[in-house]
């Protein structure tokens, strides 16, 4: 696969900011599970963030480029009187035939950019090992649509921060959803920086705008390294890591994703019950294996269907899933390579699963993709074996000890387990319609 040049990939995510369809702005209250009275639409296409990172004497040059509903949703005040929250810093609210709307607020933007880098700066950590580098604010320029500048080389990245007004004195009223902020940060250390790491705490969901794409571009000895991630950045990107130290971090995201990850453990947690022969336990955990650490590359990769559809739809089968493990345990099915092949499918499901969460912490153009992406699978695996491994520890000791509760506690357990899962599919079935309509 060629990689795309940092110009060509940065230029085109600038197209589709520029060219997405405008719903009147930064205007969007989460459709949440149970919805108020008042109602708004969602801000179309994605959020945008693109860092330039240069190292200099006495530490690191950062030339960060965010949407503006990006830098301040988290900032929302309260829902007032009229259903809606009240506007972020550096935004106005307007109701408008019954439905919030939000614009940039052009007076402070122009009194206080620097108050707007400070947040910024704020929402972003960088740091070295587990030192985080202070970061001072430089200069910040914000940008309208229709009056971007490129921001695809380093020396753009310079220019877009540093040249002209703080808001251009010619621009028109825009949506604060096409509004651009670049900001320049210096990051002080006292030793020379060769790896660091990036993360964020900035986060665009409470208007409901949920994806965010992310490129870094790293300037280190006189060539481009592009990391490229979907998602919020919480999870630390590591920049110019180690063999090594990528396999581990990504061993534990693996191995963290699974432990942390409900479903997952409740879909294991039923496949250890309905066993009878630690036999059949290792058919179906390797059948699980198999499906999930195929979907989980293909779904890595691009490979699945793009429409806004397909993440809850995913989420609707894994919660099913749990529906179908628990019966196998209530109509004790005695085939195990019909549940093997079975667990396969189930498997496929749960791996796009997984592939959602690596999706935004694994960087496609970055280093070290094949070691990072196995180690990311290995770890998975550990966690679901080691748990598996646990719960039939515990179940060989309840059958020596209390044998005769165990059939009432598989059932016990395997009912509460398709409750969970039916009050899952209703939920999740309630975002698959809010994002299809």
């Amino acid at each position: 696969m060629e990689r795309a040049k940092p110009g060509q990939v940065i230029a085109g995510l600038r197209a589709g900011l520029d060219g997405m369809r405008s719903l009147r702005g930064f205007c969007a209250a989460a459709v949440a599970l149970y919805c108020t009275a008042a109602s708004a639409h969602f801000p179309s296409g994605y959020d945008l963030r693109v860092a330039h990172f240069d190292r200099a004497q006495g530490g690191l040059h950062v030339y960060l480029r965010v949407t503006l509903p990006l830098a301040v949703a988290n900032r929302l005040g309260p829902r007032g009187a009229d259903g809606y929250h009240e506007p972020a810093p550096f935004t106005v609210k307007r109701i408008e035939s019954e439905h919030a709307f939000y614009y940039p607020d052009v007076a402070r933007m122009r009194a206080e950019p620097g108050l707007l880098g400070e947040m910024i700066a704020a929402g972003h950590h960088i740091g070295t090992g587990k030192r985080e580098l202070p970061a001072d604010v430089l200069s910040v320029r914000i940008y309208p649509r229709g009056t971007v500048p490129p921001f695809n080389t380093l020396e753009e990245a310079r220019q877009a921060t540093a040249a002209g007004d703080v808001y251009p004195a010619n621009a028109g009223e825009v949506d604060a959803a096409f509004v651009i902020v670049d900001t320049h940060l210096f990051c002080s250390s006292r030793d020379p920086i060769s790896k660091f790491h990036i993360s964020s705490t900035l986060d665009n969901r409470i208007l409901g705008q949920q994806e965010v794409q992310n490129l870094l571009i790293d300037h280190l000895d006189g060539r481009d390294v592009v990391y490229k991630t979907t998602g919020l950045m919480k999870d630390p990107i590591h920049i110019n890591p180690s063999r090594l130290s990528a396999a581990a971090s990504f061993f534990r995201h693996g191995f963290e994703h699974f432990s942390f990850g409900t479903d997952h453990l409740l879909f294991v947690l039923c496949l250890a019950l309905g066993a009878t022969m630690f036999s059949q336990l290792v058919w179906r955990i390797t059948g699980f294996t198999i499906g999930h650490a195929v979907s989980l590359t293909a779904g890595f990769f691009g490979y699945v269907p793009s429409g806004v559809w397909f993440v809850p739809a995913v989420e609707i089968g894994i919660a099913a899933s749990i529906i179908v493990a628990a019966a196998v345990i209530l109509v004790r099915v005695p085939r195990s390579e019909v549940l093997a092949w079975l667990t396969v499918a189930i498997g496929v499901v749960h791996g796009f699963g997984f592939s959602f969460a690596l999706r935004e912490i694994l960087q496609i153009d970055g280093p070290h993709l094949a070691v990072s992406l196995g180690a990311f699978n290995l770890g998975v695996e550990v966690g679901q074996v080691l748990f598996a491994a646990v719960l039939w520890g515990l179940l060989q000791w309840l059958e020596r000890e209390a044998a005769r509760w165990r059939f009432g506690l598989e059932r016990a357990v395997s009912g509460a387990c398709v409750v969970v899962a039916v009050v899952w599919i209703l939920e999740r079935s309630q975002n698959l319609v809010a994002v299809t309509l």
